[in-house]
């Protein structure tokens, strides 16, 4: 049985210990519920312990859930951009294999003929003819149908009025190689073989700016591709690394450019910025779910805005449209998981709660402004990451 003892000295007159008086207590209880009291702290440290493991493996599961959502919202994203995205494929593929056609056709009879062409006009004309090929270059692809006619009918009365036969016939092969006055090159449209002159040259131009719109397509196609495999590739690593946000914006904009082309004016106002510690694929998130609401909002039709600047310890991106607005009495949900104005099946309400997510990684921000004609989603991202925009 445990006890406890406890006892007080009585001292003589002489202050020596002359007897002592001791009490003893049983403690058996106090003994018993100590021991409680130490198990039910062992038992608590282990459920804590234990319910710590779970959280953090709770935590790092919505991590997981987390950024397959964002990965999951951007395939979706990119799903919707497929049809445009082959589309702005196909486009230049088109080009390049109608005039590869066209060289295949002219190139055989071009290459047998000049050589006879050369040696049959005098070291003028042959000048003359190597101008008329080097201004064919130069032709203005900007012109429109109405404008070109115009000026056809202004090369057919010089024509005439240098007594040129066929001056109609002449006037359209002139036009198609770009070429709008006549002065300079009437030594050549006077001679006797110039049916012969004009068709070698108009083929060996229509070679030239083949040539010129394969490198153009080609250009085109390779920077959609690049776009494309800019936005769906996934970092797993999740490193942050210094990026260009300008570059990312340009590349989602080349993946919309189907939906641009039609009846958005785009205005970029891109200033000069330093390169901004960030998840780049994440990041295109932010830009492709902003870009895609603000052309949802005008229906592919009106003005949208984008501004890039430096302010302070932070870059601002803002995203402007010219739709209808967002009515205030919505504003304060926008944000909200699963808020959506869209009809069912058209939207998960959950774009702009994973920009928030996505900005708030980045310990970044977002906010919205809006009046009817005009909403603009601001972006501010710290140059610095370790510096937080409050």
């Amino acid at each position: 049985m445990p006890i406890e003892v406890w006892g007080t000295p009585i001292y003589d007159d002489k202050g020596k210990v002359s007897y002592a008086i001791a009490a003893f207590a049983d403690i058996t209880q106090r003994k018993q519920a100590e021991k409680l009291v130490a198990e039910y702290n062992r038992t608590l440290e282990i459920q804590v312990a234990e319910r710590t493991q779970e959280l953090k493996t709770a935590l790092d599961n919505l991590q997981t859930t987390q950024e397959e959502l964002i990965q999951s919202e951007k395939m979706a994203a990119l799903g919707q951009l497929v049809a445009g995205v082959a589309h702005e494929l196909n486009t230049p593929l088109g080009a390049i294999r109608s005039s590869a056609g066209n060289m295949i056709k002219f190139l055989g009879p071009t290459i047998t003929n000049l050589p006879s062409l050369l040696q049959s006009l005098s070291p003028a004309e042959t000048d003359t003819f190597s101008q008329l090929m080097y201004r064919s270059l130069q032709k203005d692809m900007t012109l429109t149908a109405r404008e070109e006619r115009k000026l056809k009918r202004a090369l057919i009365r010089q024509l005439e009025g240098e007594d040129i036969e066929e001056a109609d016939d002449i006037a359209d092969t002139l036009v198609d190689m770009g070429i709008y006055e006549a002065d300079d090159f009437l030594s050549l449209l006077q001679k006797g073989d110039r049916d012969r002159i004009l068709e070698i040259a108009y083929k060996l131009s229509e070679i030239q700016r083949g040539t010129q719109i394969i490198n153009t397509a080609a250009d085109r196609a390779s920077k959609v591709v690049f776009a494309l495999k800019t936005y769906a590739r996934y970092d797993s690593s999740e490193k942050m690394v210094q990026s260009n946000i300008t570059q990312g914006i340009e590349t989602v904009l080349t993946l919309y450019q189907n939906n641009l082309k039609h009846g958005v004016e785009v205005i970029r106002n891109f200033a000069k910025i330093p390169p901004v510690p960030c998840y780049v694929d994440q990041l295109n998130q932010v830009w492709t779910n902003l870009i895609h609401n603000a052309l949802q909002a005008m229906e592919n039709k009106g003005t949208l805005t984008l501004e890039i600047l430096e302010e302070g310890k932070y870059i601002k991106v803002s995203v402007t449209d010219s739709g209808k607005g967002i009515p205030t009495e919505i504003m304060p949900k926008i944000f909200t998981p699963f808020f959506t104005t869209k009809p069912p099946g058209e939207g998960s309400g959950l774009g702009l709660d994973i920009v928030k997510k996505i900005l708030d990684k980045h310990r970044g921000k977002i906010e919205a402004a809006s009046v009817p004609g005009t909403t603009t989603f601001t972006v501010f991202l710290p140059v610095n990451f370790h510096e937080t925009i409050s």
